[in-house]
């Protein structure tokens, strides 16, 4: 008899903490495990997860349930974000108790519904905290007030993470558990053909295009990258540059304004906007090198150990998560989240060292399948599943 865990997400997209989300349910061992994952209505998602999870013969449905998003950040708002948050916890224990549910694990920090009813019903609870909030300062300390109240386990995906949280609650340290992000070694991998791509994209063979992959956002760095890739073109005429990602639904105006600096900056010619591509692997063998510019900490990077499974080079602000996931000099460069003109120098080095950028590619995928494959990730989360578990059938 397989026991029933209930996913609690955050969105209903295909970017970091979806692809973990939906790539862990995926390989759980059905004999086990039944997962049934709650996604969210409060934003016009196109429902890219949903229909990756009905690919996979996953359980989901969508709950209007609450989402801790930046709009409720403030005094005014957080009363709305109360009432939203209590509606929505009766929606989860609706569910938990019609799908018979043992055990809950909560899928970012912004979901707090998942638990609050698994308090409510009695169940175990494991947090999966993938975020690394700094501010506001209040938000910050009421997300490891949450965190630290409502686990029997924390599984924070960085050192990084984890220790941030402890900064806050330090009484979370005998429930807390890093576990990597991981990376599928087959899809992502030096064999894979991005030709194709690059030649869509306007990239010829002398061209060294370097990529920025994710969510277009603030705190991503996209516009750091402009100002550091100006300086670098001017050393490195062959540089050219790809952002590949969307906005959040509602935010256009954040692309329209990367647009204008690009063409401010005089660099429109050299840079690609991709939007989201639905073919990552394939999207990520179309670099020569990835960067992560993000000005604020990274809590993993997903797309550092992509890149890295893909035999690519990388070039990652030295904060947050890269710093356990790129090895300088060996893998990938790390540079100052502060210094556009650090950041061009790297883009530089990689420009003109073919020889570099194959070693620390080469490198990076041997860190890859030996650090970050998904074997000892999923076995993982099994492993804590069960002592959780340990007075159910659950084999």
């Amino acid at each position: 008899m397989s026991c029933t865990i209930l996913y609690p997400h955050s969105s209903d997209e295909l970017y970091g903490s979806d692809m973990v989300l939906l790539e862990l349910v995926r390989r759980l061992d059905s004999s086990r495990f039944r997962p049934h994952v709650l996604l969210p209505t409060d934003l016009p998602y196109e429902g890219k997860l949903s229909a990756a999870l009905s690919d996979a013969g996953v359980a989901h449905e969508a709950v209007a349930m609450p989402v801790l998003r930046r709009r409720y950040f403030s005094l005014r708002r957080g009363p709305r974000f109360a009432a939203y948050l209590l509606r929505g916890t009766r929606s989860v224990m609706s569910i938990a108790r019609r799908e018979h549910v043992s055990l809950v694990h909560s899928n970012t920090s912004a979901v707090w519904g998942g638990a609050l009813a698994a308090r409510r019903l009695h169940l175990p609870h494991v947090w999966h905290v993938h975020e690394l909030v700094t501010e506001p300062a209040l938000v910050r300390r009421q997300i490891a007030w949450m965190v630290n109240r409502y686990s029997h386990r924390v599984v924070a995906i960085s050192q990084a993470v984890a220790d941030h949280l402890l900064a806050d609650a330090p009484a979370l340290a005998e429930r807390m558990t890093v576990i990597y992000d991981a990376v599928d070694t087959a899809k992502f991998s030096p064999e894979v053909d991005g030709g194709d791509l690059r030649r869509r994209w306007g990239v010829d063979g002398n061209d060294v295009l370097v990529g920025v992959v994710g969510r277009i956002s603030a705190w991503k760095g996209q516009d750091f990258f402009l100002r550091a890739f100006v300086r670098a073109s001017k050393q490195a005429p062959n540089l050219k540059a790809v952002f590949v990602g969307d906005v959040a639904p509602g935010e256009d105006w954040r692309k329209d304004e990367l647009r204008s600096l690009a063409q401010t900056l005089g660099v429109a010619d050299r840079v690609v906007w991709a939007g989201y591509c639905d073919d990552a692997p394939r999207a990520m063998a179309a670099l020569d090198a990835l960067a992560l510019p993000s000005i604020r900490p990274e809590p993993f990077g997903m797309v550092v150990i992509e890149a890295m499974a893909s035999g690519k080079p990388v070039i990652a602000t030295a904060h947050g998560g890269p710093l356990e996931t790129v090895i300088p000099g060996e893998t990938g460069l790390l540079v100052a989240p502060d210094d556009p003109a650090d950041m061009a120098r790297a883009l530089v080095r990689l420009a003109e060292d073919r020889a570099l950028r194959a070693r620390l590619g080469s490198n990076g995928r041997l860190r890859a399948e030996s650090v970050f494959g998904f074997q000892q990730h999923v076995r993982a989360f099994q492993d804590l599943y069960l002592e959780l578990l340990s007075g159910e059938n659950c084999a």
